[in-house]
């Protein structure tokens, strides 16, 4: 039983130490994200100084939802990473039979499915339609008159 349980209490560390793995990578996407809505309001910005054609406001716009795109795919991602993190700890503590996880785990998995952080997926997708709105708006809205 004793072997069990420091099996179990390893497998729990690993887990815990491939999820602060997989936070580092998420927080370099996140900021790979926020450069990137960054640099599509540049760009229409200095679109608009430069009196751009209507090719290059297409260009320019076409940018700014690819960005808003990707910034969709790296914030499901990051959702991911919590989900399957979670999951792969309700695992081991199904398999793990009368051996309970830690505190903290339990605490994790009862977090997760109740719905994770909603504060923190509400707060990421206004920032990628304020991005949005930010690079696309002034380039096809006058609001010179």
């Amino acid at each position: 039983m004793e072997d069990m349980l420091i099996q179990s209490a390893n497998m729990e560390i690993a887990l815990w130490q491939n999820f602060g793995t997989g936070r580092t990578a998420n927080a370099t996407a996140l900021l790979a994200i926020v450069v990137a809505v960054w640099v599509a309001a540049r760009f229409s910005s200095v679109s608009l100084e430069k009196n751009v054609n209507l090719l290059g406001k297409v260009f320019v716009t076409a940018f700014a939802v690819g960005v808003f795109m990707m910034g969709l795919v790296v914030y499901g991602n990051i959702g991911g990473t919590f989900e399957g993190h979670a999951a792969a700890l309700a695992g081991l503590d199904a398999g793990n039979g009368d051996i309970d996880l830690g505190a903290g785990s339990q605490a994790f998995i009862a977090y997760m499915e109740s719905g994770g952080n909603m504060l923190g997926k509400v707060g990421g997708m206004m920032m990628l339609v304020a991005g949005l709105g930010i690079a696309v708006l002034p380039l096809w809205i006058n609001t010179n008159d």
